[in-house]
């Protein structure tokens, strides 16, 4: 398949980047106004209602590996996405444990427990080790995943997904609450609660023109789909019967795929994909990264006093994405560049004037 039939990728990305960076633009709104009652009650089901991000990276991310590596991968697979995703997640890691010892005035030996703690995930880029688990699982689901029915494997693979989730929160929780990071660890770092997203990717990518019939044959079964899931995280977040606001939750997983199949219908339907979604995706990996970064000094530096919640919304969704995809056309411009905001269409462009430019 050539890539203009995966266009879909493009607008994928952009709507995962804008639902996480809005995410934790709410989060920021909370936080720095304290909002609590019935105000509080709305953006915490807003932020349920986006919480289809992290995931739909998953996805998005195996689909596209599952489309072009179908039976095998080629040299080299793991040391490109080495070079270009697990050093810039480990670079940032080693930024963000380096912006609270600023912040906080650490003694080094914090800073230094610090990265340890970011380089295994205790961070929000711990999805890239998600990824990452993933891709060396390909390595051997390609090899043998053929032998068995794919809604054996899909089947199966979804009661792994949700029973890991649900038996670490209601049955095994007290075991890790005593630490932090084997609480993160455990409930969003470890594979197995993503498993089913990772499935489910491997044969949308590796069948993609038969699920693009699928999405188009089934629209109002996965319409009523989304809805029904959507209603049912809300419900089991405003009841209490799980009151975690992370993604990795046992009930977000149909309302994210059959989401992710809405979307993707929806989006087939547009022939051209404009240049500027195209630049817009690039970024996607560098604004998950900074925005952040970006939000916190707003956090810090912001009159609060002077502005309403929900201009301060607007202000930290759109600075999250702003700010950044101006730090990454710069950074990109570096030599070193693709080792701190992986690879952009800017570091090609760069490269490609430069050559321009000797050969005159």
């Amino acid at each position: 398949m050539s890539a203009k039939q995966m266009n879909e990728v493009y607008w994928l990305r952009i709507i995962a980047c804008l639902s996480v960076v809005l995410i934790h633009a709410v989060s920021k709104v909370l936080a720095d106004f304290s909002v609590t009652g019935d105000e509080r009650v709305v953006y915490r089901t807003l932020q349920m209602i986006l919480m289809y991000g992290t995931p739909m990276f998953v996805l998005i991310s195996t689909m596209v590996m599952t489309h072009a590596y179908k039976d095998n991968v080629p040299k080299g697979f793991l040391i490109k996405r080495i070079k270009y995703i697990l050093i810039p997640y480990l670079v940032m890691a080693a930024f963000y444990a380096g912006d609270k010892y600023y912040r906080f005035n650490w003694a080094f030996n914090d800073f230094a427990r610090e990265v340890g703690y970011n380089f295994i995930g205790q961070w929000h880029g711990y999805f890239i080790l998600i990824i990452f688990q993933f891709y060396f699982i390909h390595l051997l689901f390609v090899k043998y995943i053929n032998r068995f029915k794919p809604a054996l494997v899909l089947t199966v693979s979804f009661f792994v997904s949700v029973g890991y989730w649900v038996s670490l929160y209601y049955y095994f929780i007290d075991y890790v609450n005593h630490s932090s990071y084997l609480t993160l660890f455990f409930s969003r770092v470890l594979f197995v609660g993503w498993f089913f997203y990772y499935v489910v990717a491997y044969y949308c990518g590796r069948n993609y023109e038969r699920f693009i019939e699928m999405v188009n044959e089934n629209w109002k079964l996965i319409a009523f789909g989304v809805i029904a899931s959507l209603g049912l995280v809300q419900y089991i977040y405003h009841t209490g019967v799980l009151m975690r606001v992370t993604s990795a939750r046992f009930d977000l997983i149909p309302y994210t795929v059959l989401l992710f199949f809405l979307l993707v219908l929806f989006i087939s339907k547009v022939k051209q994909i404009p240049s500027w979604v195209v630049s817009f995706s690039g970024y996607s990996f560098g604004i998950y990264l900074l925005h952040p970064f970006v939000q916190t000094v707003i956090s810090r530096r912001f009159p609060l006093a002077e502005t309403t919640e929900f201009n301060y919304l607007m202000i930290q969704f759109v600075a999250g994405i702003v700010i950044p995809i101006y730090l990454i056309y710069i950074i990109s411009k570096l030599p070193f560049g693709e080792f701190v905001v992986g690879k952009t269409s800017v570091r090609k462009k760069v490269f490609k004037e430069t050559k321009m430019s000797n050969a005159a």
